[in-house]
């Protein structure tokens, strides 16, 4: 859209601002017209000057409507029924004016108006929806009856949260009728798709992705969604959209369990109303258990339930009787590693919405138990305490939690096996008990940002924060085990090489094995020529568009390129080189042939961005005065479920004997178009690029 378009497609922006005065000049000016005909009233002049204005009124109307029919936002298919009933109006409405002019068309002017108010009506009703969506008007939830939810454990997080949070606040500006940006929030596909500035979400840094960057704009900036003029979001939406997104559960529509989070539970049942709203506790109570070491810690946003944590090793009867003030309000209670006992106890026993009680590390015993016999609590923490059978039996046959853990106590293994009988699935005695099998360790991660050097690098990974984990490796191809060196250091390398390495740590599984190669720089090519047609447009995102024309030199630079994926910016993209409708194709001139075992090629897979692995990559090689013969092929598989969002970068490696052959010939093989598999179906009969940022010759 150039300037002068978007400055007439601003003027549009006050067409809903002016079309209120023609439907109120014709509504009162009709009001006048019943009086004259059945009070018997002349009002001719009255009249005349109301349909005139009536008509100036429709006629700016309509001209504002054309103006803003120009936003990009607004689909002319969605505007064409308004459109022309606009005109009708309008027409209508120059129809009356003329004919009131004429003597003796009394009854052909009220007929005329009757019809004028219908065709109004009409056109009103048609750009209502356009601006709330079809259902606006709808009954089909009037008279429905919403079921009231006492309890709840899980749900469709889009469903229940994400989309109502939407409807109420974004839908508006981005649904079939009018889609700001190309960008609709109506449907969970369309979510997934983005806009014109490509992809709501960041797969690999989540907390990057528009939809959390733009909520969390300052309300000034033009960029900040929902606009300044419109209902804002709570911070509870806030909370539940980026929980959404850093959470990854918008990568699939499913159920969620809520009981594993607890703070997202407490924020799903604050939003969708679930449970009595209790009232804030004074400010003065808090501030006083402050001063006295309490830690006080919201349970969710506008419930005014709270969380607390005891943050000293000494605490007295009256501080624990002090938190009575709260009693309403306390949901979780941490007094864990105090001198805590059962004489102090006795001031925990009417506590209504305690539901999270830690104890462990305290010299409390059987006495402590009993006062919460007929409790709400939820988890109890008995670790490391003086509890023994009798008490955690009483527990059980009464009002039992859903978890207690136990480990350490004055219970034998005898014991441990009858309150298993009793309640199997509350009772938890130690770690052999929470973990049935050992934990898997997180693969190494490498801090290398470029794998391509010129004399020498140090290969350099984030050392694990958890004690005793090593990270082992190697460089000759082999997996590594827990015989394998351990890193230390940075791991010094002169040749290419493949790295493989995992995390090892005693009692856990190893983790996955990483694997990357590492490229000493092309000194073996002396030249190259790219046969392909590089002038072919890529869109990079929405009416963002670029050549590859002039980056033949990425090719041999000995940089990876960056990290795209459709909406990045247009100079992250030209660090790669695309063709389309042609396989790729290059000539390369080098020295040294007998010093050159491998030939690799970085390439990229993004299906948001049409570009797909090519389906073969071969090497063809000759001396100066002989005929190109083919050395070594690769097929390359499809990938069995690429995600359409994120992108895969992989560097496919062909072991080569050149024979003396000088001058090679590289082809990679592009699909044209999307291979016929089920997982490119949305996408079949789309042309595919090949995408490839580095060869290396070594």
């Amino acid at each position: 859209m150039d300037f002068v378009t978007e400055i007439i497609a601003y003027i549009g922006r006050f067409h809903p601002l002016v079309l209120h005065l023609p439907i109120g000049s014709l509504l009162m000016t009709f009001l006048l017209l019943l009086v004259s005909k059945f009070q018997k009233i002349p009002m001719d002049k009255s009249i005349r000057i109301g349909i005139d204005f009536s008509f100036a009124g429709a006629f700016f109307s309509a001209m504002l409507g054309y103006f803003l029919s120009l936003d990009s936002a607004y689909d002319f298919e969605t505007l064409k029924f308004h459109f022309w009933a606009g005109i009708v109006t309008l027409l209508l409405t120059l129809g009356l004016s003329i004919v009131h002019r004429m003597k003796n068309k009394e009854n052909v002017f009220f007929v005329g108006f009757l019809i004028t108010l219908v065709a109004l009506s009409v056109t009103g009703h048609k750009g209502a929806q356009i601006t709330h969506g079809d259902d606006f008007l709808s009954t089909a939830e009037l008279f429905e009856i919403q079921p009231v939810i006492v309890k709840i454990d899980s749900l469709d997080y889009y469903k229940e949260v994400v989309h109502p949070i939407f409807e109420d606040k974004c839908i508006s500006c981005h649904n079939a009728n009018k889609s700001k940006s190309d960008l609709r929030l109506d449907r969970y596909d369309l979510i997934l798709k983005g806009g014109e500035r490509g992809s709501l979400f960041n797969t690999e840094n989540t907390t990057k992705g528009r939809l959390i960057k733009y909520i969390d704009l300052p309300l000034e900036d033009k960029l900040h969604m929902p606009p300044k003029n419109k209902s804002q979001l709570t911070k509870e939406e806030k909370w539940l959209l980026t929980h959404w997104v850093n959470s990854k559960a918008y990568l699939e529509q499913k159920i969620v369990s809520l009981d594993e989070d607890e703070l997202l539970k407490n924020n799903v049942m604050s939003f969708l109303g679930i449970g009595q709203k209790v009232k804030p506790a004074d400010r003065n109570v808090l501030a006083k258990l402050d001063a006295d070491g309490f830690r006080i810690k919201p349970n969710a946003i506008h419930d005014n339930l709270l969380r607390l944590k005891y943050l000293k090793n000494t605490i007295d009867k009256q501080q624990i009787e002090a938190l009575a003030a709260i009693k309403d309000q306390l949901v979780e209670l941490d007094l864990s590693h105090t001198n805590f006992n059962d004489y102090k106890a006795t001031a925990l026993s009417e506590f209504p919405r305690l539901k999270i009680l830690r104890m462990d590390n305290t010299p409390i015993g059987d006495t402590t138990l009993s006062y919460f016999n007929s409790s709400n609590l939820e988890l109890l923490n008995l670790c490391n305490t003086n509890v023994s059978y009798a008490g955690i039996k009483n527990i059980l046959t009464q009002s039992p939690p859903k978890t207690i853990y136990a480990w350490n106590t004055k219970i034998d293994q005898n014991q441990k096996q009858q309150l298993a009988l009793i309640a199997p699935s509350v009772i938890n005695f130690g770690t052999s008990d929470l973990f049935s099998e050992e934990l898997k360790l997180g693969a190494p991660e490498l801090l290398n940002q470029n794998t391509i050097f010129k004399d020498s690098i140090g290969i350099a990974f984030d050392v694990p924060k958890v004690k005793d984990i090593n990270i082992h490796y190697t460089l000759d191809g082999s997996i590594p085990d827990k015989n394998s060196p351990i890193y230390k250091n940075p791991i010094p390398l002169l040749q290419s090489a493949t790295l493989k390495a995992k995390s090892i740590k005693q009692g856990w599984k190893d983790s996955e094995t990483i694997e990357t190669p590492f490229f000493k720089k092309n000194i073996q090519v002396v030249s190259y020529e790219i046969k392909n047609n590089l002038s072919p447009t890529f869109s990079i995102s929405h009416h963002v568009n670029f050549t590859f024309e002039g980056n033949d030199s990425i090719l041999f630079d000995g940089k990876k390129g960056e990290r795209v994926y459709r909406g990045t910016s247009i100079e992250h993209g030209k660090t790669w080189l695309g063709v389309v409708e042609e396989d790729l194709e290059l000539v390369l001139k080098i020295k040294y042939p007998e010093k050159i075992n491998h030939i690799t090629l970085s390439l990229l897979e993004n299906l948001d961005m049409r570009a797909v692995f090519p389906k073969k990559i071969a090497v063809y090689g000759k001396s100066s005065s002989s005929q190109y013969e083919l050395i070594k092929t690769l097929d390359i598989p499809v990938q069995d479920h690429p995600d359409e969002r994120i992108s895969y970068f992989k560097d496919f490696t062909l072991d080569v004997n050149l024979k003396g052959k000088d001058e090679l010939m590289i082809r990679a093989f592009n699909h044209m178009k999307f291979p016929d598999a089920p997982v490119y179906k949305k996408l079949k009969k789309q042309n595919t690029w090949i995408f490839v940022d580095e060869i290396i010759v070594w």
